[in-house]
């Protein structure tokens, strides 16, 4: 690896041992004991009146309206989230916002006599456990497409068990470059960090005149990738790169990167970290420091949780995004009120994008005419075009990414706004 500084270079690698296990994970999987995943309980916040006036107008079809309920076919997703371990916290906001997605479906009868139903299952933010789920979803519950995982290093190793099995995969908050190319049932409704960088990159050149910027990242093949991308980007620019560190997957501790970065004095810091080490790593860079450097976080940093984590380290945050709160549409503002009415705060990105997602599945099964049939749902994503979601008017890419402009963001007293 080679770092390069416009006069001097500074740079420490640290290496994990390789994550070697994704094919003794896999075939692992084979011989877990099968258990039907369990769908999650109704809120009782949220009466199925409350979720249908919620519904978009032109998602509803004729049906019984006594408690949304259908005496028809059941058409079956998996969620695979991570409820427990390092990102049980973006789990969990996934989770409500599927919860909400599928209710408001059910109630509308956007799908005629069919019923939806979510089985969440939790994937533990763990690859031999996601994969365990992933089993469980094709083979015992038969499901038309699974959602998920949370985390990009869990689905870069579980998605292909789908792909070979023909069950098609809609990631909501994978941004890994490469998850797409794993095959043709490989959907996401969330930007990935190639769309992100260049945007991001360029905008902070253009407004804060960067001349050289220090790298920090996971030393994961997702978070590599991505901030070789900020590299690339920054590069381009002809903006020099003073010093590149990498930590180890689980550290906690990270004051001899911070130190080096620190004595290179760079006119900016680009983060690529996990989700569950994003707060920890702005805390840190502001106890060493670097109070008035302009950090610049990978999509993991673009979450509420993380926010309010990091509590006055993130002012001055700056990440790039699928969504906003700010977005005036009408679709946009329907769900914010809908999430704040049943769970009594505002949504972030992952809310978002794990709605939308639900519906970005309906619509193809609705359009599928089928509550059996895989591959038939696979060929109504790819069909998609325009579709009004609270991310914008949606569709997918030839390579099955989503395709609209990333949005950037700065932080400005614990919030998230247009930078």
């Amino acid at each position: 690896m080679e770092t390069s500084r416009r006069g001097a270079v500074s740079m420490r690698s640290r290496r994990a041992a390789p994550a070697a296990l994704a094919l003794a994970v896999c075939l692992a999987a084979l011989t877990v004991g099968c258990a039907p995943g369990q769908a999650q309980p109704s809120s009782a916040a949220d009466p199925a009146a409350t979720a249908s006036a919620a519904s978009p107008a032109h998602y509803r079809r004729p049906g019984p309206q006594a408690n949304g309920a259908s005496s028809g076919p059941i058409a079956r997703i998996g969620a695979a989230l991570s409820l427990t371990g390092s990102a049980r916290m973006f789990g969990s906001t996934q989770r409500s916002a599927i919860k909400l997605a599928q209710d408001e479906i059910n109630a509308s009868h956007m799908l005629g006599k069919t019923r939806l139903e979510v089985i969440v299952d939790d994937d533990g933010s763990d690859r031999a456990q996601a994969s365990a789920v992933f089993q469980r979803f094709i083979e015992n519950s038969h499901v038309l497409a699974i959602i998920g995982p949370t985390l990009s290093d869990t689905a870069l190793s579980v998605d292909p068990l789908a792909q070979q099995a023909g069950v098609p995969v809609l990631a909501i908050s994978n941004a890994a470059s490469s998850l797409t190319e794993i095959g043709d049932f490989i959907f996401r409704d969330c930007l990935s960090e190639s769309q992100l960088t260049p945007e991001i990159t360029r905008m902070v050149d253009s407004r804060l005149k960067v001349h050289t910027a220090a790298l920090l990242y996971s030393d994961t093949d997702p978070n590599r990738a991505g901030s070789h991308g900020f590299k690339s980007a920054l590069q381009a620019l002809g903006v020099g790169i003073s010093a590149e560190e990498t930590f180890a997957p689980g550290q906690t501790d990270f004051s001899p990167q911070l130190e080096e970065i620190a004595t290179s004095h760079p006119d900016a810091l680009f983060i690529t970290a996990p989700s569950s080490v994003a707060a920890p790593i702005l805390i840190q860079a502001r106890q060493h420091g670097l109070n008035n450097l302009p950090i610049i976080g990978s999509n993991a940093f673009n979450s509420d949780t993380v926010l309010r984590s990091a509590g006055d380290a993130a002012e001055g945050l700056i990440v790039g995004g699928a969504w906003s709160a700010a977005n005036p549409s009408a679709r946009n503002q329907q769900f914010i009120q809908s999430y704040r009415a049943r769970y009594g705060v505002d949504p972030d990105q992952l809310a978002a994008q794990a709605y939308t997602g639900v519906y970005i599945l309906a619509t193809a099964i609705h359009d599928a005419q089928t509550a059996t049939d895989p591959r038939a749902v696979r060929d109504a994503l790819e069909r998609i075009k325009q579709l009004d979601t609270p991310l914008g008017p949606f569709a997918f890419n030839a390579a099955h990414d989503p395709d609209y402009p990333p949005i950037v963001q700065t932080v400005r007293h614990g919030h998230l706004e247009p930078f």
